[in-house]
């Protein structure tokens, strides 16, 4: 029993001195810190991926066929995640879906995200929009999200962020389904900028249909009046006089443009 008692207690203090303590607004995972504001927002993109709706023409059984990549929550994936210049293996969980740690690949220092490499030759196969809380990610210096299917308005937030958009090799969006307006700051200047645009919606089609019509001057009225709460892409889409203010002006213009139209 004596003998039983220590082995208990030698495993306890084992699992102590293992166990990662984390400051507050840090989560443990794998006995490693990482920062809330980080993983929420490569949540986001997971999220916006799943929700996209998107049709990649995926086959029965095609384990590398969706958004995100479902190749990535597989222990066969070889993703892997650097923390404080040590190399994991990040191997998927096989939980269902992708995980904020299993996209592409990562460095961390110190707790946050500093690079994040989900472009071209990884297949991480994003689709839908850049979340808006992409500020949140104010050690990134190294973003490259080249050709997936992101889609929608590219959110100024993104210029918040220390970012060399000149720099391809650092900063990449091109090879997207994003629409214009862009951004200054969304990387047209690194000669590799190239969007499809073909299922883009024009400013004043909020509801996204691809028809400018009263429905979207409904939904305009309702967000100048609080009745509904837009999101960031509804905002770019109903700021028709681009001042950054909803307000009659845009109905008033918005309105005009369906006069000019019929």
């Amino acid at each position: 029993m004596k003998n039983l008692l220590l082995f208990t207690l030698a495993q306890i203090f084992c699992c102590l001195l293992i166990s990662q303590d984390c400051e507050p607004g840090y989560t443990e995972i794998n006995n490693l810190c990482f920062h809330d504001g980080d993983i929420s927002v490569l949540q986001k993109m997971i999220d916006n991926s799943y929700g996209s709706g998107i049709d990649l023409g995926c086959q029965e059984g095609d384990q590398y066929c969706g958004s995100p990549n479902p190749f990535m929550d597989t222990d066969d994936a070889w993703f892997w995640v650097i923390v404080d210049s040590t190399s994991h293996q990040w191997p998927g969980n096989e939980s269902g879906s992708v995980e904020p740690l299993e996209l592409g690949l990562q460095e961390w220092n110190n707790g946050r995200l500093t690079s994040l490499m989900c472009g071209a030759y990884i297949y991480c196969q994003l689709s839908g929009p850049i979340p808006e809380e992409i500020n949140q990610l104010t050690e990134v210096t190294t973003l490259r999200l080249e050709y997936n299917y992101l889609s929608g308005f590219v959110p100024e937030t993104l210029c918040d962020l220390q970012l060399n958009d000149g720099d391809y090799l650092e900063f990449d969006l091109g090879g997207n389904r994003l629409c214009p307006p862009y951004p200054e700051c969304s990387g047209q200047e690194s000669g590799f900028w190239y969007q499809d645009t073909s299922s883009c919606s024009e400013i004043g089609d909020i509801n996204f249909d691809l028809v400018i019509n009263i429905q979207d001057v409904i939904h305009l009225i309702n967000f100048i009046l609080d009745i509904e709460s837009p999101d960031y892409q509804q905002r770019v889409a109903s700021d028709v006089n681009s001042d950054g203010i909803l307000d009659v002006l845009d109905i008033i213009e918005l309105v005009e443009q369906i006069i000019n139209r019929n």
